[in-house]
């Protein structure tokens, strides 16, 4: 009972980054879908979305850590 007080509002969340074992792995699972009319190839489409995606959800990420050190 000491210790039942003691506690923190924020929560403490480990995030690791690490690059995915294989990349776009749902668009490759699933393929290009039925709705696709374009005449651009989707997995390139998909890549560049992919690449922006990440870059800016890290650069979001070490920018919000470097405002809580």
């Amino acid at each position: 009972m000491a210790n039942f007080f003691n506690f923190s509002s924020k929560p403490k969340v480990l995030i690791r980054v690490i690059p995915p074992e294989v990349e776009m792995c749902i668009i490759k699972r699933l393929g290009k879908p039925k709705f696709w009319i374009s005449s651009l190839d989707f997995n390139e489409t998909m890549a560049k979305i992919y690449r922006k995606a990440s870059s800016a959800a890290l650069e979001d990420y070490y920018r919000q850590k470097s405002k809580r050190e």
